[in-house]
């Protein structure tokens, strides 16, 4: 099963494919229009456990992966187990948010 991911208006305007390990995978998702408020630059955002720096964090805005360092930043040292990010961008409540953690 796909996630399909619609604009504002409703509209489909991509699909991200389930990976071979979704089944195994922690899954969050805040759909487009489910927050009260944009998510500031700076803010931490609750995600899933993952271990910081194992690059088993999956982050998607509207179905396209984001960059680590770019969109946002895993927090906590390398190694420990965390269950944040800090955006580095705005996002606002029109946007779809999936963070994965494989």
């Amino acid at each position: 099963m796909s996630y399909i991911v619609r604009d504002a208006r409703g509209q489909k305007i991509g699909m991200l494919p389930d990976s071979l390990r979704v089944a195994q995978a922690a899954e969050l998702r805040s759909p487009a229009g489910s927050r009260s408020a944009a998510i500031e630059a700076g803010s931490q955002f609750s995600v899933p456990q993952y271990e910081v720096g194992s690059v088993a964090l999956e982050v998607y805005l509207d179905g396209v992966a984001c960059m680590i360092g770019e969109q946002y930043a895993e927090v906590g040292s390398q190694g420990q187990t965390s269950t944040k990010i800090v955006w580095n961008i705005e996002v606002a409540t029109d946007r779809d948010i999936l963070v994965r953690c494989k």
